[in-house]
């Protein structure tokens, strides 16, 4: 996750530069793409063990991260977490989406329209709290989606396939294939009747909430309580439908 963050930051950065030198931008460039590189390094890292055969899971959550301060925590953020997918809770995966930004100079009627690739970010969950509640101040509320076993089984295998061909998704666009939208496009291959393309993290609880998805129960992890809820254990038969 930080290593997300820090990209973002970076191609953020190197993006405001117009009254740089000839001999400046390309250094920058060749820094770019040196981290560029490294992060889908790290990103092929992150996803090995979902294509393997030993990923499986009890049970799917939707997770809501609170906004920040920070114009890019502005909206938000939501995330899935697979239950059970770990040696322990804290071990557990979660994925996220986000564009591939692989332009040095951001193309930013590209990330609006599409034409990024999407790529699916794989995280443990103990980084999630760490990042997010621990060191950002923000709470996070885990809302359980019961699925059956089929149902998990198609979502299951439906991110491995996108892993495999980043195409599947379509590419990521602000306005229509965002990380939010891409999420429930996921959930969506269980075919639970979930549809509709949300733009704002926030709006896919109350939208999942109106669809019956999910419950008005959660458990909300805060600066103050993370180290005992964090870990809390849910009965797996409250996973399954």
């Amino acid at each position: 996750m930080r290593t997300i963050i820090s990209f973002i930051i970076f191609i953020l950065f190197t993006a405001c530069s117009n009254s740089k030198s000839p001999e400046l931008i390309a250094k920058e460039k060749e820094a770019f793409l040196k981290e560029h590189n490294n992060f889908l390094r790290d990103i092929r890292k992150q996803s090995d063990y979902i294509l393997s055969d030993k990923f499986n899971f009890d049970g799917i959550e939707v997770v809501y991260v609170q906004s920040g301060e920070l114009y890019y925590q502005w909206f938000g953020h939501v995330f899935i977490r697979f239950v059970g997918s770990g040696e322990n809770f804290s071990e557990d995966l979660g994925v996220s989406f986000i564009a591939d930004f692989n332009d040095f100079n951001l193309d930013n009627l590209k990330a609006y329209y599409g034409g990024y690739t999407v790529l699916p970010v794989v995280d443990r969950w103990k980084n999630y709290v760490r990042d997010y509640t621990v060191k950002e101040k923000r709470y996070m509320d885990r809302y359980i989606i019961p699925m059956s076993k089929s149902e998990q089984e198609k979502v299951k295998q439906g991110l491995k396939s996108w892993i495999k061909d980043p195409s599947l998704p379509g590419t990521y666009s602000f306005r229509r294939n965002s990380c939010t939208a891409l999420l429930l496009k996921l959930l969506a291959l269980s075919n639970n009747g979930i549809k509709e393309p949300i733009a704002f993290p926030i709006e896919v609880i109350t939208y999942l909430k109106e669809i019956e998805k999910v419950g008005h129960s959660y458990t909300r992890i805060t600066p103050d309580n993370y180290q005992d809820v964090m870990l809390k254990v849910v009965d797996k038969k409250n996973y399954l439908k």
